[in-house]
């Protein structure tokens, strides 16, 4: 992962805070990639196309192994994911991610130009990337104070992040699961932990369990359903009691997975499913990331 890549990343539809999170996720999933930075996010007037919403902005420094047409291929491939449509030129989107630099190389062609040819013109881009460029004098030279307004974007609620995300030790082996992602984004934004097994009466470290029909069985085929059913809505009285709208939840596992868990056999095999509380989440409207 030795390429240095600084992206642009701005959403105008739907639960925009939401959206970007989403995507610097996916980013930092992509094979031989990581996200390395990210800038403070930003409320900016629409350009180019002004009769949409507002829009918000951050800008990431990622670490890649992945050469300039693999990332463009998978930016494009994210941009799907959320849903991204290319209706009008610089008009409403749910998500765009635009390569800025990479390295210094300077490419010039019709599908792919780095550095992006408007980047300069566009505080919404310069201003973000002023956050976590390594040279802030190049960036700060083509700031412009007549094109369009700009201020840091303020999220007013809580977000819900799994509590093995965040470094506490309570995952069944009594460990974490550290994202330096979100521990990094969340020092900015108000958040509250939760850990739907622990919530449900399991002790720390735990026997493994996973979904099997319609039961949660532990490895040492105890049923433990109604444990993870009492997580499930303990969590969900947490979020309905702060009114969060977006959880950020630990990947695969039988309460918190979301879009693939285990399959019950103990076999590390995946299926697609979700887990109890993520489901339980998803059926009352919470926007859900999966990490």
């Amino acid at each position: 992962m030795n390429n240095t890549v600084y992206l642009s990343l701005g959403s105008n539809i739907g639960d925009k805070f939401y959206n970007l999170l989403s995507a610097i996720t996916e980013l930092d999933k992509l094979p031989q990639t990581a996200v390395t930075k990210v800038s403070k996010f930003y409320e900016t007037e629409p350009w180019g196309y002004e009769n949409q919403d507002y829009f918000i902005n951050c800008a990431v420094e990622l670490r890649t192994a992945l050469l300039p047409y693999e990332l463009l291929k998978k930016i494009n491939e994210i941009e799907a994911i959320l849903k991204r449509k290319r209706l009008v030129k610089w008009g409403p989107r749910s998500i765009d991610i635009d390569i800025i630099f990479y390295n210094t190389l300077k490419i010039d062609l019709p599908e792919l130009s780095i550095p992006h040819p408007r980047y300069f013109r566009r505080n919404f881009v310069l201003i973000p990337l002023m956050d976590i460029f390594y040279d802030k004098k190049e960036i700060a030279k083509h700031l412009n104070g007549d094109a369009g307004s700009i201020k840091e974007y303020k999220y007013d609620k809580p977000i819900l992040i799994s509590s093995c995300l965040m470094g506490i030790d309570c995952n069944y082996k009594g460990s974490n699961s550290t994202s330096k992602l979100f521990t990094d984004i969340l020092k900015n934004y108000q958040y509250k932990l939760a850990c739907p097994e622990v919530l449900g009466g399991l002790g720390i470290p735990r026997v493994p369990a996973e979904i099997s029909g319609n039961k949660v069985i532990t490895k040492n085929e105890a049923d433990v359903t109604e444990n993870f059913r009492l997580g499930a809505q303990k969590t969900l009285d947490i979020v309905k009691n702060c009114e969060i709208e977006i959880a950020v939840l630990k990947q695969k596992s039988p309460s918190c997975g979301c879009g693939s868990i285990y399959d019950g056999t103990f076999s590390s095999k995946l299926i697609s499913g979700n887990g109890l509380t993520a489901e339980l989440l998803l059926k009352n409207g919470i926007n859900i990331i999966s990490i």
